[in-house]
């Protein structure tokens, strides 16, 4: 008589997955489906978003950790970019103010004439991000001046080409942006200084 095979148990899907992430500049570090012990900040994510992000459909900088309002109160997540952004609180971001800071890491241009934002890295910053991995795309946000939760546009600055060239210019695409009053522009805390600069033919 044949001997029946003995079947395997079934394969494990855990109920809950991680998202781990660096306290300080809210960079999302790893996502995995059990803790782990090699960073210390986690929150939980959905199997949707961990799919998407252990299989290479999305990337790690496609998405943001901040406050978002919930009604009543305000809560960490992880937030796709391609989301309603205006629910994000901007307690997790920098403004890139006007006061002059002496050899800014990073350089912010709003050119009045020609209608573009400049970005200007140090070399003392282009060669710091060269080695970071964790930072292929920065990204800045220009919010309204008097409400820091409407977005006007999310600008991507790809690392290489911001460590490469002297300037990486990215043109305006809303008409809010043509005023520089109402509005301000904010980045990721990834900069050690960083500095505001208004230019028009005049100057």
């Amino acid at each position: 008589m044949a001997r029946k095979k003995i079947a395997p148990p079934p394969k494990y899907f855990p109920d809950t997955f991680y998202a781990y992430y660096d306290i300080e500049t809210k960079q999302l570090l790893s996502v995995t489906n059990q803790k782990i012990t090699l960073y210390k900040d986690f929150l939980e994510i959905d199997f949707a978003t961990y799919e998407k992000l252990v299989t290479g459909k999305e990337k790690f900088s496609d998405y943001l950790l901040g406050l978002v309002d919930e009604g009543d109160n305000t809560s960490l997540q992880l937030v796709a970019l391609k989301e309603t952004a205006p629910r994000f609180k901007n307690t997790m971001l920098d403004i890139i103010k006007e006061q002059p800071v002496t050899t800014p890491e990073l350089l912010v241009e709003w050119h009045e004439s020609n209608k573009v934002w400049n970005f200007f890295l140090s070399i003392d910053g282009q060669n710091r991000f060269k080695h970071k991995t964790d930072h292929e795309k920065l990204l800045f946000f220009v919010i309204l001046e008097t409400d820091y939760n409407f977005l006007v546009r999310t600008i991507v600055v790809d690392k290489q080409e911001l460590c490469t060239n002297t300037c990486v210019g990215v043109a305006f695409e809303q008409a809010l942006e043509l005023d520089i009053s109402k509005i301000n522009i904010a980045t990721t805390l990834v900069f050690r200084s960083k500095q505001l600069r208004i230019a028009n033919d005049n100057n």
